[in-house]
């Protein structure tokens, strides 16, 4: 042996079990690192295409703007690539549905979201591209490449060639209008209104130079707000600052965790070779020397459990990537989806790897270091003397037994093995609460959705075709049912006009901080000498139905029709989304204060002259809330300023004839939507639907099949990730509990065969090692519960800066971290003390520690 440091690969060898536990607790903690880093690029690039789809690619935009701004915009030094768009001429098709002709230059289809279905970009301006839907209503019902004839930019009918066709807008089919698109290279120079979008070139700061592009036509400045919010470039300061703040406290945590899983296995090692080290003190050897014995023992199995960590950590993504595409998800809705290496996440996850494990061991080596010789041989190792105090708590494990009570002493006894197993379970517990209520949170404010997601199909008529005012409703009921009836629809809705009315809300009712944050200034009137508020309502009518579907966001009350008819009673969607005027920032709140079984006062006198605030010419009806929904369960999750109230269909119409404006037909169902389960083959559907349209003058189909398909993966894709990511997050907590406790027991063989020599049963034995399991998951679980809730509730506060929003107590997050502590405290003694059952007592006596 040519020095002590050789010494460090023979105790790894011989001590081969608590080797492979320290190197497994350095594999999971690189692979937590790694595969967060590389999950939230993921998220992160998902969330960003996802934005881009929508919104487009420009960084900015400016609406009716002229020739000299375009001019200005485009010899800009810092500007890649500027998109215009002039709106044309507008053609009238069959079926009174409107197609507007646009003129936009090259730069603009990459811009601007707009996407090709199938074709090619127009080439030239006799070259147009149209949305596949309005294929059949343009005159001479051209195919793709073939010709039709529209009303050209001069006014008068042009011939252009069918290029390509733009993937359907839902929007656009259910208002009957779209647009078509035609190249025009000198679009920027033309006069009239322009469309500008722009993106600045790579490497330049975006956020610090969108000042002075605003400053250029501040009216006209529109940034690309998600999108940039996603590259981190958003406009607002605050926002990057935000989000700076809530990841550096996540990864703060992680890395936490990954040195506490380091530092936890080093510490009760060393703590347990004290009397080794003396012995080597002993003999000659330096506390440097001893120091570099521990950081030796480090770096062995740091060089081992760092690399597979990041296979680890990657493999996992790999895998389940493969098994989404082989499932036949269209990931971030391509075709093919491979997962991106990112070097600097890798190269990240070795460094704090290796500084956690160097940090780890660190105050270990300063405790070896500092052991004095003859201490050192003189002491018993592990077992440490308890410490007398004229007064104490007494535990609750004193009161199961002998077992309980000895358990109580050797946690109080130990204390610094008490306190490093403890820590284990609260950081574990901490992780878990704080990871589950962020990605819930970051879910629910990036993917909010509702009912109107399932819609796949939507048949609607270019009109009644009723004169005389009689009630005609599009299908019959026997229809809806075989529609219904087909396999894979979830359920047909009935589309309905909507009507706009005024509520009287008591005064008390109308939340302040509503009013405070949207700036709305009511109009104020008293009846029966109670003070009211004229607020904006919005009532639509539900059929059975939509009921049945609104019933999922209930917080309260039913919206069961037959209990509604009984009581006169409506849904009322009271919660809102205003937006503060100064900052732009929008939170969500109610805006009323209403309860289930209140009465809803609402003005029906629409289109009277001086009606508004006159309780003499109010056409007062009076509801009752038999419901009230979270969000609107179709349609706009929340609108900004009035409330919606959704009344069942008889209830409905008779409210609305109370207006003296409104006619039978305006009551009339003119169309319906049609929502398919997940998975469900939409081709049967989309026959019978066909047919139907076919056989209906003036009824025409909206397929927005494959864009709900898509739109519901992306979700379930989010899902998969963010669920997966806790799977993994939970796994990582209980093997670091795991770990630490098996750890602190086979190193206490010694300790636990002198205890039967002095005559306690292994049943004892068992008992004792089982309560401190329990309690070490029981206060780890309490006091990781605190820090836990405290961490959300800081992560709250930062969120609710992007996004007003009450705080949602993290129940589930809490209650499985809870849960699970206490189960793998419990069950985590169980195998070493199996092992330590079929220990010969001699052989455990005998064991150096």
């Amino acid at each position: 042996m040519k020095g002590y440091g050789a010494l460090a690969g023979r105790y790894l060898k011989q001590q081969r079990k608590r080797s492979i536990l320290t190197v497994i607790g350095i594999i999971l903690s690189v692979a937590l690192i790694s595969a967060i880093g590389t999950m939230g690029m993921s998220i992160k690039d998902n969330l960003l295409k996802e934005a881009v789809y929508n919104s487009g690619s420009y960084h900015f935009a400016y609406s009716k703007a002229d020739s000299g701004l375009y001019n200005e915009i485009t010899k800009n030094v810092l500007v890649d690539r500027t998109g215009v768009m002039k709106e044309s001429t507008e053609t009238e098709l069959r079926d009174s549905i409107k197609l507007t002709l646009n003129e936009v230059n090259a730069d603009l289809f990459q811009l601007a979201p707009l996407h090709l279905a199938s074709g090619q970009w127009p080439k030239s301006s006799g070259e147009i591209i149209v949305e596949e839907w309005i294929l059949p209503y343009l005159p001479g019902e051209p195919k793709l490449g073939g010709t039709t004839t529209l009303s050209g930019p001069d006014g008068q009918p042009h011939e252009y060639i069918v290029s390509g066709l733009l993937i359907n807008t839902r929007i656009n089919q259910l208002n009957l209008e779209s647009s078509a698109f035609s190249l025009n290279g000198e679009v920027g120079s033309s006069s009239g209104e322009l469309d500008l979008f722009a993106t600045l070139k790579p490497g330049v700061d975006i956020s610090d130079n969108l000042d002075s592009f605003r400053e250029l036509a501040r009216e006209q400045f529109s940034p690309n707000n998600l999108v940039l919010a996603y590259m981190g470039e958003s406009p607002d300061d605050n926002f990057n600052q935000v989000l700076l703040v809530i990841f550096g406290t996540l990864i703060g945590l992680v890395v936490l965790s990954t040195a506490a899983v380091i530092y936890n296995i080093f510490h009760i090692s060393v703590l347990e070779r004290i009397r080794q080290f003396g012995l080597l003190r002993t003999l000659g050897a330096t506390p440097s020397q001893i120091r570099g014995l521990v950081f030796r023992e480090a770096t062995t199995l740091a060089a081992i459990g760092i690399p597979l960590g990041l296979l680890c950590g990657w493999g996992v993504l790999w895998l389940i990537i493969t098994l989404m595409v082989e499932a036949g998800f269209r990931i971030l809705s391509l075709e093919q989806f491979e997962l991106n290496w990112h070097t600097w996440i890798m190269a990240g996850s070795v460094v704090i790897g290796l500084l956690s494990v160097y940090l780890a061991a660190w105050l270990p080596a300063r405790k070896a270091a500092s052991v004095s010789p003859v201490e050192a041989v003189r002491g018993a190792g592990s077992i440490v003397r308890e410490s007398y105090r004229r007064f104490r708590i007494p535990s609750p494990l004193q009161a199961i037994g002998v077992g309980g009570n000895m358990a109580a002493k050797n946690i109080r006894r130990n204390r610094s093995k008490f306190r490093i197993t403890s820590f284990s379970v609260i950081i574990s517990v901490t992780l878990f609460i704080v990871f589950h209520y962020f990605t819930q949170e970051m879910f629910s404010l990036t993917s909010g959705s509702n009912d109107e997601e399932r819609i796949a199909f939507s048949v609607t008529i270019s009109s009644q075709g009723n004169t005389e005012g009689e009630k005609a409703d599009f299908l019959s009921e026997e229809q809806i049912g075989k529609l219904e009836n087909l396999p894979g629809v979830r359920g047909v809705y009935g589309r309905y006009n909507t009507f706009g009315t005024t509520a009287w809300v008591p005064r008390k009712l109308v939340n302040e901080q509503f009013l405070n944050i949207s700036r709305i200034q009511y109009t104020e009137s008293t009846k029966d000498e109670t003070d009211y508020s004229l607020v904006n309502m919005e009532m639509a009518k539900y059929d059975d139905s939509r009921l049945r579907e609104a019933a999922a966001y209930l917080t309260d009350g039913t919206a069961d029709p037959e209990k509604l008819k009984a009581m006169n009673g409506v849904l009322l969607v009271q919660t809102v989304k205003p937006m503060d005027p100064d900052t732009g920032k929008k939170t969500i709140l109610d805006m009323t204060r209403y309860k289930v079984g209140d009465k809803l006062l609402l003005d029906m006198s629409s289109g009277i002259s001086g009606s508004e605030g006159d309780a003499d010419k109010a056409l007062f009806r009076e509801v009752t809330i038999g419901g009230i929904l979270s969000q609107s369960p179709f349609g706009m999750i929340y609108t900004d300023n009035y409330a919606r109230v959704m009344a069942p269909a008889d209830l409905y119409d008779d409210l609305v004839l109370s207006d003296k404006a409104a006619s039978p037909a305006d009551l009339a169902r003119y169309g319906i939507d049609v929502a398919m389960e997940d998975g469900a083959d939409d081709g049967p559907v989309r026959e019978a639907l066909q047919q139907l349209v076919d056989s209906t003058p003036g009824a025409y189909l909206v397929d927005t099949a494959a864009d709900q398909k898509e739109q519901r993966q992306f979700t379930l894709q989010m899902q998969i990730f963010i669920y997966g990511f806790l799977t993994v997050i939970g796994l990582i907590g209980s093997l670091n509990i795991i770990n630490t406790v098996q750890t602190n027991l086979l190193l206490r063989r010694r300790e636990f065969g002198l205890l039967q020599a002095v005559g306690m049963t292994m049943g004892q034995l068992k008992r004792m090692a089982t309560l401190e399991g329990v309690w070490f998951g029981l206060l780890g679980a309490f006091w990781g519960l605190v820090l836990g809730i405290g961490f959300c509730y800081f992560l709250y506060l930062q969120l609710t800066e992007l996004q007003g929003m009450p705080f949602q107590f993290p129940w589930d997050g809490s209650l499985i971290a809870c849960a699970a502590a206490f189960v793998v405290g419990l069950f985590s003694v169980q195998g070493p003390l199996r092992r330590l059952a079929k220990t010969n007592l001699i052989d455990s006596l005998r064991e150096e520690n």
